[in-house]
């Protein structure tokens, strides 16, 4: 992964005419992402672009980063960054990493900027735009970052990032439904692909979180939230309230982040939230059901307290099956 840093006392991108991202001073980052590139990377480069010092301080010398000076970070995804211009005059993007993979990981670096330096002082671009960036390069100054675990794995531990804020919001509306309905989206291919059949995603996204569903199961007891982290949709979750079976337990279901808040601390954070929140609807115990395969869940659950008690098999129609092992915990 590699940011290219500018330092500006303003900077701005937009989209057919439109901005889409606008700071005063601080930094512009272009993010350019190759293959290999991984969550760690993009973690990395949010603490050092955060601490990097490139800003005078009061003799003139640069000793201040843009967290020491109050400035803000405008970060522009740029494949370009990885060109290979050793042969011939077009230049080669080969090296550039997939899109959708790329996405996400610029995603990450601008919600680790939003946890490290607050969500008003970080901006963006929109990836894979046609974008159009103007600025006004203090110094000049530019300076390029890399983290480029691919080759050459850091011996350094992977930072520590402050959880962001997080906020639970009932979806109580349909625009509310709508969003989150697109964290569904966001969420479920990159966690069942090569899991469940790609047309199983479709039609468990269609039947689980339609405004009907969510509005039926809101009534019989289960509330549904989205989660928001520094002012950003990031998850879903919700639980049963009705009390099943013996000593009173409670369901846990739906409860997936966005790809570029894993690995933060949040889906732990959200475990504790819901069984706090069942606990105090007079469940004492919880459970969940989890896909066979998905052991990076089972893993989850298993740090957070769950075992697993017992395999379980259901068909849901469409040709398609549940094969879920069910988790439980004690509340």
């Amino acid at each position: 992964m590699k940011i290219l840093l500018q330092r500006v006392s303003r900077a701005s991108v937009s989209v057919d005419g439109e901005t889409v991202g606008a700071i005063g001073a601080g930094l512009l980052a272009f993010v350019g992402c190759r293959g290999g590139d991984a969550e760690e990377d993009a973690d990395r480069l949010a603490v050092r672009t955060a601490a990097l010092r490139v800003f005078p301080d009061a003799e003139g010398r640069m000793n201040r980063s843009v967290a020491d000076t109050g400035g803000s970070v405008l970060a522009v995804p740029q494949f370009t960054l990885y060109a290979d211009t050793r042969k011939g005059n077009r230049p080669s993007f080969v090296r550039a990493g997939d899109p959708a993979e790329a996405a996400v990981l610029c995603d990450r670096f601008a919600a680790d900027l939003r946890s490290l330096l607050g969500p008003g002082r970080v901006a963006e671009g929109r990836f894979g735009a046609d974008m159009r960036v103007e600025l006004a390069n203090e110094g000049p100054c530019t300076i390029e970052l890399l983290s480029e675990t691919a080759d050459s794995p850091a011996k350094s531990p992977r930072p520590r990032l402050p959880l962001p804020s997080l906020e639970l919001v009932p979806v109580a509306s349909p625009e509310l439904e709508e969003r989150a309905r697109a964290v569904a989206w966001g969420a479920w291919p990159s966690t069942y692909r090569g899991i469940i059949p790609e047309a199983q995603i479709g039609y468990m996204i269609d039947r689980m979180y339609s405004s009907e569903a969510i509005r039926r199961e809101t009534a019989a007891g289960s509330p549904f939230y989205l989660l928001r982290a520094d002012g950003r949709d990031a998850g879903i979750c919700s639980f049963d309230l009705e009390k099943r079976g013996e000593g009173a337990s409670a369901e846990l279901h739906k409860i997936y982040l966005l790809p570029a808040w894993r690995g933060r601390g949040i889906g732990g954070w959200l475990l504790a939230e819901m069984a706090a929140r069942a606990k105090a609807a007079g469940a004492s115990s919880m459970w969940l059901r989890v896909n066979k395969r998905n052991l990076r869940a089972q893993k989850a659950y298993k740090a957070a307290g769950f075992a697993n008690v017992r395999a379980v098999c259901t068909d849901i129609g469409g040709g398609f099956a549940m094969d879920d092992f069910v988790y439980a915990r004690r509340l």
